[in-house]
């Protein structure tokens, strides 16, 4: 598969978007479980190549750090935690990577069949061999830390829509309801931002105008602020050379679009 990832790049990163797109308001751990297994998030963060000979740490680490539990005071997952987790992720592989219908199935040959233990941050959690099975075991072994999961995903859905700054105020009456409401409707999204959405916070007068615009905000809001039309796309020779040109302006300003800089996207949206 390894030698048809550039020819098919484009198409999975399709699936990719599309994915985000088609669950961005529904359950948020159903959402990890689906972009965990998106054949180009695979070959992102190298779980393609993850297996029992090699266990590969990337996926494992970015699945805590950047997806779930973060890096703040109350996420206290260990070193040991993510070498448990990747042999847990270990034996999945992209299939079909010379086609359209590219699929990831389970590979039990490359599987890890040790019993995988976490720390006591999990509850000393032991996982046992069951094949393919372990990854949704690792993945309510991560969910049942709820309080850190929850208002971990709140502060960067605050950082994102609202401010950066997340002060102690902000900390007790803005995130920790969003958190337990997100908890309470079973990972759902849409409570979440409609809480949020609707409350006197998000419409203070501090909180408007608080951010720069992004280059590709900038783009595209210009385009709607005069009302600049484009022809039906009918072919590439027709359509292309419109997103190329927006795709080659923000490029410029330094927003390459589907090429952030690192696993943690561009800098501006979370220092």
């Amino acid at each position: 598969s390894n030698d048809y990832v550039n020819t098919n790049s484009a198409r999975i990163l399709y699936q990719y978007m599309k994915m985000f797109r088609d669950n961005c308001l529904g359950n948020y751990k159903n959402l990890v479980k689906l972009m965990a297994m998106q054949p180009a998030m695979m070959f992102y963060l190298n779980n393609q190549a993850n297996s029992a000979a090699a266990p590969d740490e990337n996926f494992a680490r970015e699945l805590m750090e950047l997806f779930t539990l973060g890096k703040d005071p109350l996420s206290q997952y260990t070193q040991a935690d993510v070498v448990a987790a990747a042999k847990v992720l270990t034996g999945w592989r992209v299939r079909n990577m010379n086609t359209i219908n590219t699929t990831t199935e389970f590979d039990s040959t490359k599987h890890d069949t040790s019993v995988k233990q976490f720390s006591a941050f999990f509850n000393n959690t032991s996982i046992p061999n069951r094949g393919s099975a372990e990854f949704d075991s690792l993945i309510d072994m991560i969910f049942s830390k709820q309080q850190v999961v929850s208002e971990y995903i709140c502060r960067r859905l605050y950082r994102y829509f609202v401010y950066y700054d997340i002060d102690q105020y902000i900390e007790t009456n803005i995130i920790t309801p969003l958190a337990q409401t997100f908890v309470a409707n079973n990972w759902n999204i849409l409570p979440v931002l409609q809480q949020l959405f609707k409350s006197e916070h998000f419409y203070d007068t501090l909180n408007q105008a608080c951010y720069i615009k992004s280059p590709f905000d900038i783009i595209v809001g210009t385009l709607r602020e005069f009302n600049v039309t484009f022809p039906a796309y009918t072919d590439y020779t027709n359509g292309y050379p419109f997103f190329s040109n927006i795709y080659g302006q923000a490029a410029d300003m330094q927003q390459q679009l589907f090429q952030p800089p690192d696993v943690s996207g561009w800098p501006s949206y979370y220092q």
